[in-house]
């Protein structure tokens, strides 16, 4: 995999002499990007040349709006999912004022020829590049071989991350997993919450610190799965209960993310945690006490163990 920040020195990474490649924002990976991605892979690979994928870091519209959506997953999620379909190396380019100005034959020119040397360029049916914003007919007038790759369908529409952030807003998780070709999930630190978790309720629960960046699912209370991303037992999935709420019956005041893992004990303070999500369990609300909000944890428990991990 590549990751680099400066296109200038972009031969001292790429160890071919030719390759295929694809451009995008790619967030979420979703069902589209995959499509896309693996027919870059299944061309490159016929060929016996390796399959390369660009992307940015911010996503373009953190730099170029001041109301940017919020993104579907981090960079290091982007970089585990093209792999999964196959693409053998992706280069990551900070995206800034300046790349923002540059003309799409300027940046096909200078990063996808001269760098990459790319003999096929690979876009979604949507693409737009550059300054110019060129579609297909502009880049075909720069690019040697470019091929545009149709809309993946679903339900009548053309699978978008526009559509899933729609979706998670809405609570539509069954909707926002099915077009995103697998669990939604987010990554981040886990921190100290209020301590009531373990101490309190007897149920000890991972408090996560997401990006503000990212999308969320609805606020509920959901069935999950989580894993360790670093340090001792790091990328065993296990079953979790996640509840995304104010917690009505304390304070009520923030939305938290609470994580508990079942079956499992340790301390992880500081440890990265990635919680993916499976179906929404049931709504929160506010309980009469403490053991009344102990048995709906324990139910809300015993429902996830009937549920796939």
């Amino acid at each position: 995999m590549i990751v680099d920040s400066h296109p200038k020195t972009l031969r001292d990474y790429a160890a071919w002499d030719v390759c295929a490649a694809t451009v995008g924002n790619f967030d979420g990976v979703h069902l589209g990007h995959q499509a896309l991605l693996r027919r870059t892979v299944e061309y490159a690979h016929a060929k016996g040349i390796p399959a390369v994928a660009v992307t940015f870091d911010p996503h373009p519209a953190a730099v170029l709006s001041s109301c940017a959506p919020k993104v579907l997953c981090s960079t290091a999620q982007r970089l585990e999912y093209m792999e999964e379909q196959g693409i053998d190396a992706v280069l990551v380019l900070h995206f800034d004022r300046s790349l923002a100005s540059e003309s799409s034959g300027d940046f096909c020119r200078r990063v996808l020829m001269e760098g990459l040397q790319a003999e096929e360029l690979f876009i979604g049916y949507d693409f737009r590049m550059g300054r110019d914003q060129s579609g297909l007919a502009e880049l075909c007038s720069v690019f040697p071989h470019v091929t545009q790759v149709e809309a993946v369908m679903k339900d009548g529409a053309p699978v978008s991350s526009t559509r899933i952030r729609k979706a998670l807003a809405e609570g539509r998780l069954e909707e926002a997993n099915a077009l995103l070709g697998r669990p939604f999930s987010v990554q981040g630190e886990v921190v100290h919450g209020e301590g009531r978790g373990g101490p309190l309720l007897g149920i000890p629960t991972a408090n996560l610190d997401i990006s503000h960046s990212q999308a969320m699912t609805a606020p509920a209370v959901y069935a999950t799965s989580a894993r360790l991303l670093d340090g001792e037992g790091a990328g065993e999935w296990r079953m979790a209960v996640t509840s995304f709420c104010k917690n009505p019956t304390f304070d009520g005041a923030a939305l938290t993310l609470e994580t508990h893992i079942m079956d499992f004990s340790g301390d992880i303070y500081g440890r990265g945690l990635e919680v993916r999500f499976l179906a929404r369990l049931r709504s929160d609300r506010r309980f009469d006490g403490l053991e009344a909000l102990k048995a709906q944890l324990h139910a809300d428990m015993e429902e996830r163990r009937g549920l796939p991990l």
